[in-house]
């Protein structure tokens, strides 16, 4: 069984800014994947170290020191199952995010993604979309996270707040 925690759109300058529901769940986790925006490379740093498994892809937020050091996309294989990692910097729900993506990554049975800030757990085409959200609370919108979570049952997730 693999358990993946699944971050974007941190946005975080410093390290040891992460909540410590976060930490825990980090602690808890098989694999970290982040779907960018981290902006800035203490976080990148400070996930590699507190991680099993680190997976990460950068985002439009993201300086040249970030992007020096991550992909703009990856694919990675857990459990037999494919993922593909992305921030779709050009798109959003209005303009059938989903839907590209799917056609982006065919052969994908995850795709986890970032850049809207808006959680999304839904399966297309057979493939399962997860958008974890933000992992910072702001203004009426609270910090979330996802986890994947494969096994010989196959592929489950669920978006959580870490307020």
């Amino acid at each position: 069984m693999a358990r993946i925690l699944v971050i974007s759109d941190t946005h975080f300058r410093a390290p040891g800014v992460l909540s410590p529901r976060l930490l825990r769940l980090i602690a808890g986790s098989d694999c970290v994947v982040h779907c960018g925006d981290f902006v800035s490379t203490t976080v990148v740093d400070e996930l590699r170290r507190l991680s099993r498994h680190f997976v990460g892809v950068y985002g439009n937020a993201d300086p040249d020191n970030v992007r020096r050091m991550l992909p703009a996309e990856t694919t990675f294989l857990s459990g037999g199952k494919e993922i593909a990692v992305i921030h779709p910097y050009w798109g959003g729900d209005e303009y059938g995010l989903e839907d590209e993506l799917t056609a982006r990554y065919p052969r994908a049975d995850v795709i986890l993604f970032g850049h809207t800030h808006v959680p999304c757990n839904l399966t297309m085409n057979g493939t399962l979309l997860i958008n974890p959200g933000q992992a910072y609370a702001s203004f009426m919108v609270p910090a979330s996270v996802g986890i994947l979570t494969i096994n010989e049952d196959g592929i489950s997730a669920e978006i959580m707040n870490v307020d």
